[in-house]
């Protein structure tokens, strides 16, 4: 006689099967005959486990950064200050720069960083430019600070609890951890609205200077300028 086994379901995450179809499984293929309260339970069973996993997606979901609906820099509330942060970065060299831009409700630029970074693609550079804006935010001693940086799929990683790809994996566990540490916040902000920090991080040295949070450039001062428009 052929022996029938019952159909099993693999991969990472399987999809469980009704009970009333697990019940008819288990009397087709092993004459088992379920009793109906048992029935009952699983199914009552299965529907709680949905309901959690329903309510942890709509949890994860409204941890999500809420991209600015704005096309220009948006201005922090009064008395509070906001970071903006981006990299530059060369394929053949694997390395550029980042650029760091503080901020406070009127546009004033307080404070800023450019600094070299190592990276082997650009979702690197991009990350360890937002880790660096934390640490920024730290030495300075600033809580509940919001950084603003263009790239959507890592300020997503950034205020979530997802598994970040491997080669990122460390540096967005500093970030967050960072995050919790000193309060900070995290916000996607289109390029349009990121363009002083862009700047920074892909200028020349010899066209931004060494005195330019001082002494902003001219290309840097009517950037900031039509920021506040």
């Amino acid at each position: 006689m052929r022996t029938v086994r019952a159909p099993t379901v693999s991969g990472i995450r399987s999809h469980r099967l009704s009970p009333n179809i697990e019940a008819r499984n288990e009397l087709i293929f092993h004459s088992t005959n379920q009793l109906p309260h048992v029935v009952v339970a699983r199914a009552l069973g299965a529907w709680d486990e949905f309901l959690s996993a329903t309510e942890s997606s709509t949890n994860q979901l409204s941890r999500s950064p809420q991209p600015s609906t704005s096309l220009h820099w948006i201005p922090p509330v009064a008395g509070s200050l906001k970071i903006n942060c981006d990299a530059s970065w060369s394929t053949g060299l694997n390395r550029g720069w980042g650029g760091i831009i503080l901020r406070d409700n009127r546009g004033n630029l307080i404070d800023g960083r450019r600094f070299k970074i190592s990276a082997t693609s650009a979702f690197l550079a991009e990350a360890s430019v937002l880790r660096e804006a934390c640490l920024f935010a730290k030495a300075l001693n600033l809580s509940s600070v919001c950084i603003e940086n263009d790239n959507a799929q890592l300020i997503s990683l950034s205020v979530s609890e997802l598994v970040p790809p491997w080669e990122v994996l460390a540096i967005i566990s500093d970030i967050r951890l960072l995050a919790r540490e000193e309060g900070l916040s995290f916000r996607w902000t289109p390029r349009e609205g990121n363009e002083a920090a862009h700047w920074v991080a892909s200028s020349q040295a010899s066209s931004i200077g060494p005195n330019w949070v001082v002494y902003p450039p001219e290309i840097l001062y009517s950037i900031l300028c039509k920021d506040l428009r």
